[in-house]
């Protein structure tokens, strides 16, 4: 299919328009790295909130969408719906958000050193900015990148997946090596406008094909059968599905954590702690409580349109060439090309932030000018997506590895939340805990176990096998990290004292620290920030699912649960306004 001058048009004022607004900020950028990294830490919680969510909507997220739901119906989006009662939504809200605004760090590997001592502290630091800042983000970019040939092979076969590849990177490379986080948010601003703007047409176009939410519930029954259509249409998977112990672990386990790098980055990013908290909540309503639904309905029609595809991913590219007519067909591959370049500028950022900030400054050059750093922080850009468009290549023989790597920090989530908490937690804890997920989570791997010539447990290809390695991960991380703690020497007191005086956290689980140091400025509020957090969590799902109803055309029980959820925002926003944001008061015998 060749596209028409209409389309060209629409692409080519998209790009210039992104590559104006990224060069806007070019000079700011190159003032220090906390400029280019951290924005210097003055974005508005709009601007924070935009970038999150532009961030988080990627090339691949309507595919996963699709995925997601020919194998599991609507209740397998809780793969993702989960993620707003964690550090990715409300809990990052209303618990973390200040704390890491308060931190000034400018990536998570950095908190190490800030709450932990000692040579322990030193080698988990620099692990963590090898693994999570560059390995796991660059799998994640590769994967990301694989999907532009998936998407160009299906809407333009006639073109050169390559060189459309090659251009993009190249185009979104420029600005983001430029413009650092400043480009990058504006631009994410601009790019979540037309990328919604392209999930909405597609969406509409679909509804407009199959006749309508009726019509479509009528040929799912018809393909499915009554009772098995009924179950995949639901909000909540039933009882008796196998799918049914997988969600049990994603509503209680597997959430758990801090905000992943790109939305603490914005956070950290943010004016200050009630713009970082805003922001937060702002991207949590957005993200899950109403973009993921134009992408489901997409993905129901198109599995009715194309009921017996292999890769039941690729019906969703299948629909834009069907459906779409011109100029609105330039406006969806700008879009889909507004939803790639706000993932990858944000991640081969915050990539680069690792190797400048927990490699390169920490380890290997360290007093060298803000000059040269910047320059640093420009080639560790490039050199971030050079590695990701390597993974891309042999993504044939890294796709099992990414699965695996996914896996290996199980457990390791609730260490990382209670180190805020409790006093107790060091680095040899923290270690700990990445250790005994990692080797639990290769013993358990069925691959693995295969490979090795063993029978794991859970590998007998049942749906809830997952659930059951996951639970088991998660217990023994959790008792090898907890003994550790206990049994190995605890984080010294002085430094702790910097860490609460910088922070100011909770003080319930501080022990010593504050009773020695109560006048330290410690947030008495620990009460009010986790009622907010289960009503922002009760919000942002009356809110999905109240827009749920109403695209299937129940209006009364959909506009009723989008009225619940505006009133609890609004009873959240003045339990918050009550406490100043969470400021952080001293307190004595809280």
């Amino acid at each position: 299919m060749k596209l028409a001058a209409v389309d060209w048009a629409v692409i080519s004022i998209f790009l210039a328009a992104s590559m104006a607004i990224g060069l806007y900020f070019s000079r700011r950028a190159m003032k220090s790295v906390d400029e280019y990294f951290v924005s210097g830490r003055t974005l508005p919680w709009w601007l924070a909130g935009m970038s999150m969510i532009a961030s988080a909507f990627s090339i691949d997220t309507p595919m996963g969408i699709t995925g997601l739901v020919a194998k599991d119906g609507i209740p397998g989006v809780w793969y993702a719906w989960s993620f707003v009662i964690g550090g990715a939504g409300t809990m990052g809200a209303f618990l973390f958000a200040a704390l890491l605004r308060r931190s000034e760090i400018i990536t998570t590997a950095e908190l190490i050193e800030l709450r932990y001592d000692g040579k322990p502290a030193a080698f988990l630091r620099g692990f963590k900015g090898l693994y999570f800042g560059i390995l796991a983000n660059a799998i994640t970019l590769g994967w990301i990148i694989k999907s532009v040939w998936i998407v160009s092979g299906a809407v333009a076969p006639e073109m050169n997946a390559d060189l459309v590849l090659a251009a993009l990177l190249g185009f979104t490379l420029l600005y983001t090596t430029l413009s650092g986080l400043w480009g990058i948010a504006a631009t994410d601003f601009f790019q979540f406008l037309v990328g919604s703007a392209g999930s909405f047409l597609l969406a509409y176009f679909a509804w407009e094909h199959v006749g309508g939410v009726g019509a479509l519930v009528e040929k799912f029954t018809a393909l499915h059968g009554a009772e098995e259509a009924s179950a995949r249409l639901s909000f909540f998977p039933a009882l008796a599905s196998g799918f049914f112990p997988t969600f049990l672990v994603f509503i209680t386990l597997k959430w758990w954590g801090n905000p992943p790098p790109a939305i603490t980055q914005r956070q950290i990013a943010c004016k200050n702690e009630k713009h970082a908290s805003l922001s937060t909540m702002f991207f949590a309503v957005v993200a899950f409580g109403i973009n993921y639904w134009p992408m489901i309905f997409t993905a129901l029609v198109s599995l009715t349109v194309y009921p017996g595809l292999k890769e039941p991913e690729n019906g969703f590219a299948m629909l834009i060439v069907e459906l779409l007519p011109k100029g609105v067909l330039g406006l969806m591959l700008a879009s889909l090309m507004a939803a790639f370049m706000s993932t990858i500028d944000t991640h081969i950022n915050f990539g680069a932030s690792y190797m400048v900030n927990d490699l390169y400054r920490r380890f290997l050059r360290k007093n060298a000018s803000m000059r040269h750093y910047v320059r640093a922080s420009q080639v560790s850009t490039v050199i971030m997506l050079l590695l990701a468009v390597g993974v891309a290549y042999n993504l044939d023989s890294v796709n099992g590895a990414w699965l695996y790597l996914s896996t290996l920090t199980a457990g390791y989530g609730i260490v990382i939340v209670a180190r805020w908490f409790w006093w107790r937690v060091n680095a040899w804890g923290e270690i700990a805990a990445l250790a005994s997920s990692g080797i639990a989570s290769t013993l358990l791997a069925p691959r693995f176990a295969k490979m090795m010539g063993y029978t794991a447990p859970f590998t007998s290809g049942r749906p809830d096998d997952f659930a059951w390695r996951f639970l088991t991960i998660v217990a023994l991380c959790t008792i090898c990290w907890v003994t550790v703690c206990l049994l190995t020497k605890p984080t010294d007191l002085a430094h702790l004292r910097r860490f609460c005086e910088k922070v100011r956290p909770y003080p319930a689980f501080w022990g010593p620290v504050y009773r020695n140091n109560p006048d330290l400025g410690w947030n008495p509020y620990f009460k009010r920030a986790c009622l907010n957090w289960g009503l922002g969590t009760a919000a942002v799902f009356l809110c999905c699912f109240g827009v749920g109803h109403l695209m299937f055309a129940r209006w009364e029980l959909g506009g009723g649960m989008v009225l619940a959820s505006v009133m609890t925002a609004g009873l959240v926003f003045r339990l918050w306004k009550d406490v100043g944001g969470e400021k952080a008061q001293s307190v004595r015998g809280a």
